[in-house]
């Protein structure tokens, strides 16, 4: 009887690994569905009063549910009805929201390198004017000379370009820090017609705004909602996962159901407070 060759043994070992991960991956499958049945409750809970809490209208309930973490000044109305955020973080929001879908559209939920330098330098470039047009609109609020008048306009414009550039870090940070299989050689964006594409995308979401698209109110209202308390959302997912020892052990995403699920904690937690706190604040006529 001949000996096993060298690729036999290892093609062995492979098979014995992957027997074993898989046999890992089912018991914690079983652990982790009590997690599933109280991440599936919160959700429904929470959307629940989001939609049929009594006496109070859905626009008000979205606008006070991230009180504490936007200023909610310079916002915009379409059709009569303002949004539940201004008009920067209606940009960045809803940008990081819908880019995040795309680029996992793209086939990047994996990605875990950065896109080519020129697209890279970009990205950075977008930050920068946010930054420059964020301090220029506080210079006017503030009564200080500025460097030219801002608009609300400019504001979501500006905020669009930060918005993708967040979509393409988080997707960056997520699969480096807890995939196990997060593919190094697959950059997040690819090439210039897949930025156009996402430029053009979020651009069509401004004309529609400013456009004041009455039939539009609520799918921009709601996607920049779900875009800012999101942000916060992948934030706390991350967190939680690193500190329960999930780093570079993630295959599928229906492993994180226990992070994820003390993340909707969190989250809510964190926005109830900043919105309480906030709320009070202005009552005590200490915030204008």
């Amino acid at each position: 009887m001949s000996q096993p060759s060298s690729d036999d043994i290892i093609k062995l070992a492979q098979q014995r690994i992957a027997t074993r991960e898989e046999r890992v991956d089912q018991e914690r499958a079983v652990r982790d569905l009590p997690w599933r049945y109280a991440f599936w409750g919160l959700l429904g809970v929470l959307l629940a009063g989001l939609l049929f809490w009594p006496s109070l209208p859905l626009q008000w309930k979205l606008y006070a549910a991230v009180h504490g973490v936007c200023a909610q000044i310079h916002n915009v109305n379409i059709g009569g009805l303002q949004l539940p955020i201004c008009a920067r973080n209606t940009g960045i929001y809803s940008s990081f929201l819908l880019s995040s879908v795309v680029l996992l559209a793209f086939g990047r939920k994996r990605a875990a390198r950065l896109p080519p330098w020129p697209i890279t330098a970009v990205l950075v470039v977008f930050v920068i004017i946010l930054g420059l047009d964020g301090f220029n609109s506080m210079a006017l609020d503030a009564g200080m000379p500025t460097l030219y008048q801002p608009h609300n306009e400019i504001r979501t414009i500006t905020g669009v370009g930060l918005g993708i550039s967040i979509a393409v870090m988080i997707t960056l940070i997520l699969n480096m820090s807890l995939r196990r299989d997060a593919d190094h050689e697959l950059p997040v964006i690819k090439n210039w017609l897949e930025l156009g594409g996402l430029v053009l995308l979020n651009l069509l979401v401004v004309a529609a705004m400013y456009g004041n698209l009455t039939f539009m109110y609520w799918p921009i209202a709601i996607i920049a909602w779900l875009g800012i308390t999101g942000t916060l959302y992948c934030v706390n997912i991350l967190v939680s996962a690193l500190l329960m020892g999930y780093e570079n052990r993630v295959v599928r995403l229906g492993q994180l159901v226990k992070p994820a699920t003390i993340a909707i904690v969190l989250t809510g937690i964190e926005l109830g407070l900043l919105a309480t706190a906030r709320f009070y604040l202005e009552g005590q006529g200490m915030l204008g």
